[in-house]
């Protein structure tokens, strides 16, 4: 599993995750991840296009590190999904946490509103 942290603006990150977000991956980038995007004052856009797989610890990371830019006043925003992680997140009503949408516009959008 691996992630890049690029600045969209001087409030928001774009986060691009790939490989498989299940438990092994999910160790792998546990600290860093949350390091990266839960420690600063920004935003979190996460584009989940190269991710393949998510399992209950993969959806953990992502609901703690949510959960933590919540409580500043920030968003973390889902996006991209490929099919199989999308079902995942839908099965378990994941857009009722954190918002989960299609494109990146969308998900500009979303902190716009």
């Amino acid at each position: 599993m691996e992630y890049k942290v690029t600045a969209l603006d001087g409030a928001t990150n774009r986060v691009a995750m790939s490989g498989r977000l299940d438990a092994l991956g999910a160790e792998a980038i546990e600290l860093g991840f949350t390091a990266a995007v839960a420690s600063v004052d920004r935003h979190a856009l996460v584009n989940l296009a190269g991710v393949d797989f998510c399992s209950s610890l993969g959806l953990r990371l992502l609901i703690s590190v949510a959960r933590v830019l919540q409580r500043r006043g920030r968003l973390l925003v889902l996006y991209a999904a490929q099919p199989a992680v999308a079902e995942v997140f839908e099965t378990i009503a994941l857009d009722q946490m954190i918002p989960v949408v299609v494109t990146e516009a969308e998900a500009l959008a979303r902190l716009a509103a």
